[in-house]
């Protein structure tokens, strides 16, 4: 890597000045998606438009799970392969050719979830076509797919150690230039295949025009061309969820590989638990995504029950605890926590979220209380593996839920700590509540999981992938991956579990006949695998994610580069490379030409959205931010800084100047509180509601009307209450029956509190009887 690693230093972190060429006209993706996995060809169009060759150096996200399995070049009708090597010969044969005048392509793997392309000696005029292609499992909600694009890397917050070392730090080589706009966009594509009916296909990030057949559809962007500052975020909502399943196929080598995918459906009683909610409150959460965390953290809140401790904790470059200890939940404490909850601001700079991990995962565990951690954070930081090695390290004691909020949060992060904790991930995107999918997380915490779970694979002697195969919860999923080693899979596949009330078992049916031939699932395992080797948790390392004492410190990397090259995939230790070889070498040095990436839409409040509206030509492509409007926004020259701080004094730009019709519009300001919301803050500890003038409003009754169902039993404080409550109840069936994710639990919880109550309502009947005639 001598070139690349000792070239001069970097861009600073910031936004980059306007007038700087920008080499990459366009990104265009085709995405297939069947079944369980997506296959997506990426290409990217780089154009040199200057009188000296250039190199062309661009940093791009990719789906956190994604096997990147193939890379090509093509110029001037030349299609160049790339080749899959050891890192540091790939950055070798790589220098060598672009010090040769040769065309030379390289893809490299920065994180799981970052990339980096190198495209080096365009000469003048010419244009490159760089393909990209890789595959990746899709996420599931519920009984809905998820299939996600994320478009740019968003400003991540660096540690002190982060900036250190030597050649490109981790501060450097996961921050790229950036721009307000860049002058390149997004070309979409997806198509879809289910193995059932499809209801609906829906974006909560980008306008779409789909194209629906049954089990089939065609989606693309509603825009010719989108900008690439926001992740894309595409809902596949099915007829039925998949029931327990295998596929079965040949690689070209010869051997038999198997994927096994079940969905297990179980009931699961709630048990005492401490919950200790860990809220991101650095400057990129300021905006929508700080308000919808309160709105959430209201919820859970109010949907904790009986004998639950609990705890919030808020970070930024320190972290404040809101009680010394968790604290029992009861009216106090709630009360206290809501007024806590309700103050949060995104007003505590940079995104340290190490030390207040450890400080939660080192202290002790409550005797007969399972802990379990809630993560809230959009997810921009450059010690993701430090995050994930300490959460491993707690995974005996502390389950760890995680959620990415916003429009460019780091998968890598989000659904790396949720592996390594035991738990699950959820992403929000701008455009979706974020409370629905809090409280299905909170309804996985406070029940007990599938554990100890364990694939038959018959007589068969088979390597699976994850080597560990993780905790699952009620309408979870658990993806297992096999190479078949020696023997035949036999008829089903089964997997077996720990339950809440005993053992349980669930059985895939295994495909009979010959395997097909196919690429798709080796390349899935070998990619799991790889992950197993990565983040410490393979046949190599014990649970804690350290080294078995049989194993060499070099082992892992030696795997890692073996399974990459056999089965062609970029990996951290493993790159592809192709070189062009040209009669005619191009003649001096290339000139180094960073692409800018755009500001992710949203971060830290930034005024993105007002920029977006002299900046996009209708229907088309967004404009170079060279020439913005007089008195819009400023571009300043960009100034070193050796600390990335997440608000807006990380940059130095002056914030934008909205237009007199947008003066009213507050970016990225939180929408006004719903009566949903309003219900919600005024429930008590022990799930009653009180008879107020609050709820009233909320009901859209006067207070007096409602007091007058209470007849003689009016002063009576339990009476007053029963109903109240009866009429909540009421009130979310009928008119919030939509939003029924997001208040199931506190509903329970209430309906418990009813059957409890003595006071039974004046004529007789039930209470709810009684809401149901008043409503």
């Amino acid at each position: 890597m001598a070139r690349t690693e000792a070239q001069a230093a970097p861009a600073p972190v910031g936004l980059l000045a306007a007038g700087q060429p920008v080499p990459l006209l366009g990104v265009t993706v085709e995405a297939d998606v069947k079944d369980f996995a997506s296959r997506v060809v990426m290409t990217q169009r780089y154009r040199n438009s200057e009188t000296q060759p250039i190199e062309a150096v661009y940093v791009f996200p990719l789906e956190e799970g994604a096997a990147v399995c193939g890379f090509a070049a093509v110029i001037d009708g030349v299609h160049v392969e790339g080749q899959v090597q050891e890192r540091e010969e790939a950055f070798e044969r790589y220098d060598d050719a672009l010090a040769a005048g040769h065309g030379a392509y390289l893809l490299d793997q920065e994180r799981p979830d970052v990339f980096t392309a190198s495209i080096g000696n365009v000469p003048p005029g010419k244009e490159v076509l760089v393909r990209i292609t890789y595959v990746a499992e899709l996420a599931v909600e519920g009984d809905d797919l998820r299939f996600a694009l994320p478009t740019t890397v968003s400003p991540r917050y660096a540690p002190a150690d982060d900036h250190k070392g030597v050649g490109r730090t981790p501060a450097e080589a996961l921050n790229p230039p950036r721009a307000w706009t860049v002058p390149y966009g997004l070309d979409l594509t997806v198509r879809i295949e289910s193995g059932s009916a499809i209801r609906a296909v829906e974006s909560p990030s980008h306008p779409l025009r789909v194209e629906l057949d049954g089990a089939r559809a065609a989606v693309r962007l509603g825009a010719r061309e989108t900008a690439l500052d926001r992740d894309f975020v595409l809902i596949v909502k099915r007829a039925e969820a998949h029931a327990p399943r295998a596929w079965v196929e040949t690689d070209p080598r010869g051997r038999t590989v198997a994927m096994v995918a079940f969905q297990p459906r179980f009931e699961a009683a709630e048990a005492p638990s401490e919950l200790v909610f860990v809220v991101d409150r650095s400057g990129s959460m300021d905006g929508t995504s700080i308000a919808e965390a309160r709105n959430a953290l209201q919820l859970c809140l109010r949907s904790l029950t009986e004998g639950t401790r609990f705890n919030v904790v808020g970070f930024g470059s320190r972290f404040e605890m809101l009680f010394p200890e968790s604290r029992p939940y009861d009216e106090a404490s709630l009360r206290a926590a809501s007024a806590h909850v309700a103050g949060l601001k995104a007003d505590m700079g940079g995104t340290e979220i190490l030390a207040p991990l450890q400080k939660v995962l080192e202290a002790p565990v409550l005797p007969g209380r399972p802990r379990q951690v809630f993560v809230l954070t959009d997810g921009q930081v450059t010690n993701t593996d430090a995050v994930v090695k300490l959460v491993r390290r707690h995974a005996d004691t502390t389950r760890v839920f995680t959620f990415g909020i916003g429009a460019g949060a780091s998968h890598h992060l989000v659904r790396g700590m949720a592996r390594a904790g035991g738990g699950a991930a959820e992403f929000i995107a701008p455009g979706e509540r974020i409370e629905g999918k809090v409280l299905r997380q909170l309804g996985k915490a406070l029940a007990p999981a599938l554990t100890g779970l364990k694939v038959d694979w018959g007589r068969a002697r088979v390597q699976s992938a994850p080597f560990h195969v993780p905790a699952v919860f009620a309408g979870g999923r658990v993806v297992v991956y096999g190479f078949v080693e020696d023997g035949a899979l036999p008829g089903e596949v089964t997997l077996s579990a720990r339950g809440p009330e005993g053992p349980v078992s669930f059985v895939a049916p295994v495909p009979s006949g010959a395997a097909p031939a196919g690429t798709l699932i080796a390349t899935l395992a070998a990619r799991a695998t790889i992950r197993d080797l990565e983040e410490g948790s393979s046949p190599l390392h014990d649970r804690r994610g350290s080294l078995q004492d049989r194993a060499r410190p070099d082992r892992v990397k030696d795997e890692i580069v073996r399974l990459g090259i056999e089965y062609g995939l970029c990996s951290a230790h493993t790159s592809f490379v192709a070189v062009e070889t040209r009669e005619r070498p191009v003649e001096g040095e290339a000139q180094l030409r960073r692409v800018p990436v755009a500001l992710t839409s949203g971060w830290g409040n930034l005024a993105s959205d007002v920029l977006s509206i002299h900046s996009m030509s209708a229907g088309g492509p967004p404009r170079a931010a060279a020439a913005p409007p007089p008195g819009v926004f400023r571009m300043a020259r960009m100034v070193p800084r050796d600390h990335l701080e997440e608000a807006e004094a990380s940059f130095d730009v002056a914030r934008p100047v909205p237009q007199a019709s947008y003066a009213a519009k507050a970016p990225g300001s939180a929408p006004a509180a719903r009566p949903l919301d309003r219900l919600v803050s005024l429930q008590r500890a022990d799930g009653a509601w009180d008879l107020t003038d609050a709820l009233a409003q909320v009901l859209g009754r006067s207070l007096r009307d409602l007091e007058v169902k209470l007849g003689p039993q009016k002063k009576d404080p339990e009476a007053a209450r029963a109903l109240a409550t009866a009429l909540a109840l009421r009130w979310l069936e009928t008119s919030a029956h939509e939003s029924e994710s997001e208040w199931s639990l506190l509903a329970k919880k209430a309906r418990k509190w009813l059957e409890k109550c003595r006071t039974r309502p004046p004529g007789g009947g039930t209470w709810m009887d009684l809401a149901t005639a008043t409503i």
